[in-house]
């Protein structure tokens, strides 16, 4: 059977990888350069940066059969937080917002609904989060699970004794309330990171995929049609026969085409700044780690430091709200706040835009219409799902599934 992925992001290079492993012809459609999406690592003159806290799971590195070429990351992390405390909060082992006194929750706001709706739950708190939360986009417009990759569908109040209380004694408040991983006594998920980054970790996928006869067409964008009811694509004037459509790329001129649906939630305007640490004394914290950051007075969203290429790195993300020099200078304080010094090199800043947010809308959309695309032959992407790993736990047995039911169509 020939399937067609479109998007050479890890997610379409699973697909392509898990269909031409079955025996399939697989072509896989980019309209970037090369392979790797928004894993790319970012290089400068001065090196090869992870682009953001950016890291694999255990499936993922057991689908790839290349166990050497990763190393373990221990997922440890903290938080810094200045949202109406009355002094900055640094925490470890937590990434929400670590916030003073008790956990007073609202028990009107419905929290499964938009994303303001659920800030709104947090009662004499919500002001504050919501202030904040307003740069990653419309709140009142947003799921509710948009709040996840923010770090605000949960909140920690390490003052507060009862917290495990009421987790146990309700449902909303397991929900809403945060509890410190090894206060739970688990340890975090096993992740892992490519020891020699992630554009060379592409680099061996790509040739991988070509010695399974996989063809990849890069500098390809791809168009979707529908002509006599059948679904089908084109790049430029090429028209790509296949039986089935896997499409991990961003999904709005797919479900344009299909659906006459628009996918119009705004991307969010962020900044990556990337440099090295030069750390004079021991670091306060294992490698990797990182620092999620919830400060109305600061653009910096997350601080990601590790070792790449035999030299201690950083990526921070930011909010694309201020110039890039002021921008450095908040950096560095929150730098100084985590115990890491001064006297740190900035090698690069790089304007970026994410494509992470969607509506309640969208959501059901992504949810309900999968029987009808799979219908028209078109896996869809995963796109609801945040993890990596779930998108393409999502995706494989679709391909199996539609591939099924084309070859049982083909026979009858």
């Amino acid at each position: 059977m020939k399937v067609a992925v479109v998007g050479g992001g890890f997610t379409g290079c699973m697909a392509a990888l898990h269909s031409a492993r079955q025996g399939h012809e697989v072509t896989l459609w980019e309209s970037a350069p090369r392979l790797g999406g928004v894993l790319l690592d970012l290089e400068t003159a001065t090196g090869r940066y992870f682009n953001g806290c950016q890291y694999l799971r255990q499936g993922a590195v057991q689908r790839l059969g290349l166990p050497d070429a990763f190393t373990e990351f221990p997922h440890e992390y903290g938080g810094i937080t200045a949202l109406g405390n009355a002094r900055t909060r640094l925490v470890d082992d937590c990434a929400q917002p670590a916030l003073d006194g008790e956990a007073r929750l609202c028990t009107e706001p419905p929290i499964l609904g938009s994303a303001l709706q659920r800030l709104h739950a947090y009662g004499p708190h919500a002001p504050q989060l919501i202030a904040w939360a307003q740069a990653f986009g419309d709140l009142e417009q947003l799921d509710w699970r948009c709040l996840v990759p923010m770090q605000l569908s949960r909140l920690h109040f390490p003052d507060d004794p009862q917290v495990a209380r009421q987790k146990l004694e309700s449902q909303r408040a397991n929900e809403l309330l945060a509890v410190p991983r090894r206060q739970r006594g688990r340890s975090a998920e096993a992740a892992w990171l490519p020891i020699a980054g992630y554009t060379a970790l592409f680099d061996w996928l790509h040739q991988s995929l070509l010695d399974l006869g996989v063809g990849i067409r890069l500098q390809s964008p791809v168009t979707p049609t529908i002509a006599s009811g059948r679904f089908g694509l084109r790049s430029r004037s090429e028209t790509i026969a296949a039986d089935t459509f896997v499409w991990t790329a961003n999904p709005l001129p797919l479900f344009n085409r299909l659906y006459g649906m628009r996918l119009d939630t705004p991307p969010i305007p962020m900044k990556l700044l990337v440099g090295d640490l030069h750390q004079r004394t021991a670091l306060p914290v294992p490698l990797p780690y990182y620092w999620q950051v919830f400060d109305s007075g600061s653009c910096v969203v997350r601080l990601y430091i590790y070792e790449l290429g035999g030299a201690l790195r950083y990526s921070a993300e930011t909010f694309d709200t201020v110039d890039d020099a002021s921008a450095w200078r908040d950096l560095q304080r929150v730098m100084r706040q985590c115990g890491l010094g001064d006297g740190h090199h900035l090698a690069g800043v790089v304007k970026q835009r994410r494509h992470v947010n969607f509506t309640s809308e969208e959501f059901r959309a992504f949810e309900t219409l999968v029987p009808d695309l799979l219908q028209h032959g078109v896996v869809p992407g995963g796109w609801q799902h945040y993890g990596r790993e779930e998108k393409v736990d999502s995706i494989l047995p679709l391909i199996d599934r539609c591939l099924q039911s084309r070859s049982e169509a083909s026979y009858a």
